[in-house]
């Protein structure tokens, strides 16, 4: 298993930070390598979603779900990808100065042999996408 997480503070208050995490027409703006993202539906818990990325000239479709949704404080998302069962899970909370501290965390469960091979390839890929994508996401919300 592969787990790794990163934390940003930003100077907006956790319901202004909360809907850039999920909503269609923000993740774009602060996620790397994204053709398409979709919500399948209203966002809550059990919501489907949609997201294409574009990887070394490859476009790879991640079919994920909502697994828990309780804004402006958290969500969790869930995908599987090449034998690899992956939960991102964020965490807003106020930070004491009238802005917000965001958590990405990512963990990765290989589902055999070969996807447990993957894991260590992956890794550092992941954690280099989490911080700099969050990183971003900083910028976008003016911190």
């Amino acid at each position: 298993m592969a787990s790794f997480s990163h934390t940003i503070d930003v100077p907006k208050p956790p319901a202004e930070v909360f809907p850039w995490l999920l909503e269609q027409d923000k993740v774009p703006q602060w996620t790397s390598d994204v053709s398409s993202y979709e919500a399948q539906g209203p966002l809550a818990s059990g919501t489907p979603i949609r997201q294409v990325i574009a990887i070394g000239g490859n476009h790879i479709t991640l079919d994920m779900k909502v697994e828990a949704y309780d804004p402006p404080t958290s969500a969790v998302v869930g995908f599987s990808t090449n034998g690899v069962d992956i939960t991102n899970t964020y965490t807003v909370e106020a930070n004491g100065g009238g802005g917000s501290r965001v958590t990405q965390g990512l963990d990765a469960k290989p589902s055999s042999i070969a996807a447990r091979m993957l894991i260590p390839v992956l890794q550092g890929r992941l954690e280099k996408k989490v911080t700099e994508d969050l990183e971003r996401l900083r910028e976008v919300l003016g911190g």
